[in-house]
C-alpha cells in the first residue's frame, strides 16, 4: 500500500500569529480543498469562498495535537478560517486510526453541509450544498503521521 504524506509547519506571519501549514503529498490541504471546492463553488456564486481557509493558529497546537491524535472518529477541525478564527468557516473531517494507519474522510464545510431551507424565511434561499465526496480519504501511515503531530509541540525553527 501506498501512503499519503503529512508534514506539518509553521508558517510565520509579521505581526500575526504563527498557523500551522499543513502539507499532504508537499501540496498545501488549503489549495487541494480550494481547487476541489471551486466547483461547487462556482455553481452556487459563491466562488470566492472556495478555499478561503488558513492554518490554525500556533495558541491551538495542543488541542490540535490531542484532536488529531485522538482518533475519536468524529470530526474535527483541520483547517480555520482565513480570519483567523478557527470556528468561522472551518474545514472538517473525520479521523479515523487502526495500529498501522490514520486516515482522513468524511471531509465537511458546516457552512455548507446540507441544504435547508430556513422555517422562519420559507421564501429565502437555502444555503448552497457542497459535496465532498470524492475528495479523500488521504491515509497515512500511522508513526509518521504520529511525528507529524507531535511535532507541532516544537518551535518553529524555518522563520
Amino acid at each position: 500500500m501506498t501512503f499519503d504524506t503529512l508534514d506539518l509547519r509553521w508558517e510565520s506571519w509579521e505581526g500575526e500569529e504563527d498557523t500551522v501549514l499543513v502539507l499532504v503529498n508537499g501540496t498545501p490541504l488549503v489549495e487541494l480543498v480550494r481547487r476541489w471546492e471551486d466547483v461547487a463553488a462556482q455553481a452556487t456564486g459563491e466562488r470566492s469562498l472556495a478555499g478561503s481557509y488558513a492554518g490554525l493558529p500556533a495558541r491551538f497546537a495542543a488541542e490540535i495535537q490531542t484532536a488529531w491524535l485522538g482518533g475519536s472518529g468524529g470530526r474535527v477541525t483541520l483547517l480555520g478560517c482565513e480570519c483567523g478564527e478557527p470556528g468561522c468557516w472551518p474545514l472538517l473531517a473525520r479521523i479515523e486510526m487502526d495500529e498501522q494507519t490514520v486516515r482522513w474522510l468524511d471531509f465537511q464545510q458546516p457552512y455548507r453541509a446540507k441544504p435547508e431551507a430556513d422555517p422562519l424565511n420559507p421564501q429565502r434561499t437555502p444555503t448552497p450544498f457542497w459535496s465532498y465526496e470524492g475528495f479523500g480519504p488521504f491515509v497515512f501511515e500511522r508513526a509518521a503521521y504520529t511525528r507529524a503531530v507531535r511535532s507541532l509541540g516544537q518551535p518553529s525553527t524555518d522563520s
